[in-house]
């Protein structure tokens, strides 16, 4: 399975690119779904969390709206658990010889 990657953005980039995705999506759930992906990507995971708990009030409780909302639940949860760390594994004496 492969990891999503946290990235970091200033505050101006991130309300640039919240703003081109509300511009390109208008106001929709999948606009909402959309910027809370973009908010967990950037490790703002309360403000995606606002987002996703905002949906079923603003976009009622439609088959397609519960299903963007929990999949933004999931992939919160995805995003927030830190990466698992691997050590590289020891050098043997027959790599030496």
């Amino acid at each position: 399975m492969q990891r999503e990657q946290r990235i970091e953005i200033s505050q101006a980039g991130l309300q640039l690119a919240i703003q081109e995705i509300k511009d390109d999506m208008f106001d929709t759930p999948a606009c909402d779904y959309t910027v809370a992906k973009l908010l967990s990507h950037c490790g703002r995971f309360d403000e995606a969390e606002q987002v996703i708990d905002s949906m079923l009030l603003r976009w009622g409780q439609s088959p397609d709206v519960v299903a963007l909302v929990e999949q933004g639940y999931a992939n919160i949860d995805a995003m927030s658990v830190p990466a698992a760390t691997t050590t590289p594994a020891p050098a043997t004496s027959a790599a030496f010889a």
